[in-house]
């Protein structure tokens, strides 16, 4: 298992929001913008937090320290984990980014007491069996195969999962929480509005 004490917190935040219509990282719930509350989240499981963003982003949380993604910008979550393992020690990564707006404290604390040595991702896996490596923990070894994706453009998340010993746990390894509501990321306002609503 995993020592939670050990983790990196790694807000991914560096998103630009398209389909949103403006950055999702700003966008406030409750006076609270979610960059705020992932990173809060993250707080009590992890020695450190940081926020990931994009080449070009100013730091939207001065609180925390901030990684910044190599140009160009719009790589997408390898990139920014890329970058985020050049910029860290030894520590394995809790990952959260902050379009999963539902996601609560004890979901991450459950995914990162699950975490084996030899579990390279452990991640949470939905009814449908949708993966969702972006609330995961992600070992330290993983940091050769994500430079390497990155270096050779290969930036999709999916993919590189093939490469890597990935523990799934499904809807058992969470009692008494609603695993698919807690998974819904927001990408439009309408799905935004549904959530909060």
């Amino acid at each position: 298992m995993v020592r939670m004490s050990q983790l990196i917190g790694v807000v991914l935040a560096g998103g630009a929001g398209r389909r949103m219509g403006r950055k999702k990282a700003l966008i406030e719930i409750d006076g609270e913008t979610l960059v705020a509350r992932a990173a809060r989240h993250l707080w009590p499981l992890c020695r450190s937090v940081l926020v990931s963003v994009g080449s070009d982003d100013p730091n939207p949380l001065p609180d925390y320290d901030c990684v910044r993604d190599d140009p160009p910008a719009g790589r997408g979550p390898l990139a920014a984990l890329d970058a985020v393992f050049r910029a860290t020690g030894t520590a394995d990564l809790l990952v959260l980014a902050c379009d999963y707006v539902a996601v609560e404290p004890q979901m991450l604390r459950m995914i990162a007491a699950s975490a084996r040595e030899e579990d390279d991702i452990v991640m949470p896996s939905g009814r449908a069996g949708r993966d969702h490596p972006l609330v995961a923990v992600w070992n330290r070894r993983t940091s050769r195969q994500v430079h390497e994706a990155v270096a050779e453009q290969r930036l999709k998340v999916r993919a590189l999962l093939a490469d890597c010993a990935v523990r799934r746990l499904r809807q058992d390894a969470f009692p008494g929480i609603d695993l698919d509501r807690q998974l819904q990321n927001v990408n439009t306002p309408d799905e935004l509005d549904d959530l909060v609503r």
